[in-house]
């Protein structure tokens, strides 16, 4: 079994650290064994986990719920812990204080009050406990593949099948998992291996690039102009400032503390005046709002004036069918209202699902077409939600190469935080810089969303919001593309008026699910949308995971 080696790059810790045990050399029983360079990594450069005082490490030996959470804890460093009364089995453990830090975070829960600190962990809890530690969730719709996935507990299947397509469980050669076994220490160190390349423990500056993720376990920590290749991860017990600067994150920023993490990048080309767009014919034309008919509809408890000249939903509600309920494909029949078609959007997110489980990085856009997807939209680049600055999809070229090869109508969308009409053109410009002259068969769409306070965009008053689109909008089709609006019932409603942004597409969000007891399997959108985003969890040839299933609306 190959094994990465730790980077290079950081310091291992100050020589005191490593007086508190053997080094990994003076272990007599690892030479040879499968796991040894990871046993070497985290016990000598990481102080992750000791050996014995007989000078072995005992790869192979199970490990017990206390001193797992020993362990984690020792990765995360928490802060917080739960009351001591939260178990009554805990007030003579080593573990206890692991433990009970363990719990206020939602990762050791334990039975009935008890936490069993001297009790074996079995594969299947130590998996669900990582993945609860991280954040590992099951969004791809995946299921576990094992030969023996009878003998699961249910608790535990969303956790392994997350786990286990992303490539963090790689010692199940044979088919099983033997979810009910002990864990191992060599195995339990195998998979946090696959998850963590690097880890710094030690506050300071660090320039070089770095082939995986990064877990930061403590702050007064600056990167500087490198390639990270997986996540970053901040840990819960982060205080201090976290900096990147002209870091490329080929994965994704995960932030675990209160620390707000800085993002700086400084281009090496001279700037540009991006307001003043690309063609510097371009002239932003304010949009005149149509006014409201005087009706109105309810939404969360109030009411919404109706905007004038905006077409209403027509769509017939009994005309939607699963078509295939076990993978989420949705149909819709009334082709006296208008017809309909099937597609996806992406981003990297599903080229990274792809090579988590099969090592390839594509998707099989043939696959995807022949599958009946008749559209796509690709992601074409983001704003940050806090940092404002813009990135290109790491995948967006091949993804809209392959898309339009395969005969797919493909258009783009740009997720947007514009703040006011120079930052929606600056998008604009950026998305047009990026397309470089692409002919596309579908719209360029933007995606303005805003979630919560946390997002730049947060309490943006809905006449620069809406101002913000029409200028986007503007700017697309000025270059000879079609613009489109993506937005959420709440944005719809509240942010937009609608009415200025009329003549352009409208895509619209809002999952329904075969599952649901409300039977619901319908857009109850007021307003008519010429796409769909109905589900995140669209079974397609080509993907290895769910992806966001659309249906396109053609009017007569």
């Amino acid at each position: 079994m190959q094994l990465k080696k730790v980077s290079k790059m950081l310091t291992i810790g100050a020589l005191s650290a490593l007086l508190l045990m053997p080094s990994a050399n003076a272990f007599t029983d690892v030479e040879g064994h499968w796991a040894q360079e990871v046993i070497e990594k985290w016990s000598e450069d990481y102080q992750i986990i000791q050996g014995y005082e007989d000078e072995t490490f005992r790869p192979d030996d199970s490990i017990t719920r206390g001193a797992f959470a020993g362990i984690l804890n020792r990765f995360l460093n928490y802060q917080t812990a739960s009351p001591a009364s939260t178990f009554t089995d805990i007030a003579d453990s080593f573990w206890a204080t692991d433990i009970l830090k363990l719990n206020a975070a939602g990762v050791m829960l334990g039975d009935q009050g008890l936490s069993m600190p001297s009790a074996t962990i079995t594969r299947q809890e130590a998996v669900v406990m990582i993945a609860r530690a991280f954040d590992i969730e099951n969004t791809y719709g995946s299921v576990v593949s094992y030969d023996d996935k009878a003998d699961f507990a249910s608790y535990a299947l969303d956790s392994v099948a997350a786990m286990e397509i992303r490539g963090y469980i790689t010692d199940s050669e044979d088919g099983n998992f033997r979810p009910r076994d002990p864990i191992t220490r060599a195995e339990m160190l195998n998979i946090l291996n696959n998850m963590i390349d690097t880890v710094i423990q030690d506050s300071g500056t660090y320039t070089e690039d770095v082939d995986g993720t990064v877990l930061l376990s403590t702050g007064g920590v600056s990167i500087k102009d490198c390639t990270i290749a997986g996540d970053v991860i901040v840990a819960p017990g982060v205080v201090e400032s976290v900096t990147l600067t002209n870091v490329t994150v080929e994965g994704e920023l995960r932030n675990f503390s209160d620390v707000t993490i800085r993002v700086l990048v400084y281009e090496d080309i001279e700037e540009e005046d991006y307001a003043e767009g690309e063609d510097d014919a371009f002239e932003f034309i304010p949009g005149e709002s149509a006014g409201t008919t005087g009706d109105y509809i309810m939404y969360n408890g109030g009411k919404i004036a109706v905007w004038d000249g905006v077409d209403v939903n027509e769509l017939d509600s009994s005309a939607f069918e699963w078509e295939d309920p076990d993978r989420n494909r949705l149909a819709y029949t009334g082709d006296d209202v208008a017809q309909a078609r099937f597609g996806v959007d992406v981003s990297a997110y599903q080229n990274r699902t792809n090579g988590y489980a099969t090592g390839d990085y594509d998707i099989d856009w043939e696959a995807a077409a022949a599958d009946g997807v008749d559209f796509s939209f690709i992601r074409i680049g983001l704003r940050g939600t806090s940092s404002g600055l813009l990135y290109a999809d790491e995948y967006y070229a091949q993804n809209i190469d392959g898309s339009l090869a395969a005969g797919i109508d493909t258009g783009v969308y740009i997720f947007s935080q514009a703040i006011s009409v120079d930052e929606a053109i600056e998008e604009a410009d950026f998305v047009l810089e990026l397309l470089d002259g692409r002919e596309l068969t579908g719209p360029v769409s933007l995606d303005w969303e805003m979630k919560d306070s946390s997002y730049r965009v947060y309490g943006l008053d809905p006449a620069i919001a809406t101002a913000a689109a029409v200028a986007f909008c503007q700017r697309i089709e000025a270059a000879g593309y079609e613009a489109c609006v993506y937005f959420s019932t709440y944005v719809g409603y509240i942010k937009y008026d609608l009415s200025q942004l009329n003549e352009y597409g409208f895509w619209h969000p809002a999952y329904v699910y075969p599952t649901s007891s409300s039977g619901i399997n319908y857009p109850a959108f007021y307003y008519q949308m010429d796409y769909w985003q109905y589900t995140d969890a669209a079974v397609v040839d080509g993907f290895a995971g769910g992806v966001d299933g659309n249906i396109q609306f053609i009017f007569d």
